[in-house]
């Protein structure tokens, strides 16, 4: 139950950060919930994860959206800290070889890319949020 709830919303997130480049807060609130289904403590650790994207968000402008960092925050109180971190990596690391791939192709297509491209950050947290999860 609590996976395919984590699931629809992290899909959902993915979906609204797409489109509208935002994550709606009530998605953020309703993953965190879903954390209640299986809840100890232990889960409130899994809020640490996002100190990374607070830095980041407050020592440069523009590095990172607070959608992401409230979805990083919600999804680390289900998966608590550990699975969290686990997550993160995969996500961006998916992330970096989108990207990558994405550079190369418009070098192959000969077409200018532009270096401070915004790339929506939720997909591929998601994706990597719900592998994590999945595999427990």
């Amino acid at each position: 139950m609590q996976g395919m709830l984590f699931s629809f919303l992290l899909m959902a997130a993915s979906y609204t950060d797409i489109k509208k480049r935002e994550i709606p807060d009530t998605i953020c609130i309703l993953i965190a919930l879903t954390g209640l289904l299986r809840f100890s403590f232990l889960n409130l650790f899994g809020i640490i994860i996002t100190i990374p994207f607070l830095l980041g968000a407050v020592l440069k402008e523009n590095s990172i959206g607070g959608g992401d960092i409230k979805l990083t925050a919600s999804a680390g109180i289900v998966l608590r800290f550990w699975k969290g971190i686990y997550g993160l990596i995969i996500g961006l690391s998916l992330l970096v070889l989108f990207y990558l791939c994405f550079i190369l192709i418009s070098k192959i297509k000969k077409k200018q890319v532009a270096r401070n491209l915004p790339m929506p950050l939720a997909p591929f947290l998601g994706i990597g949020f719900m592998i994590i999860y999945f595999m427990n």
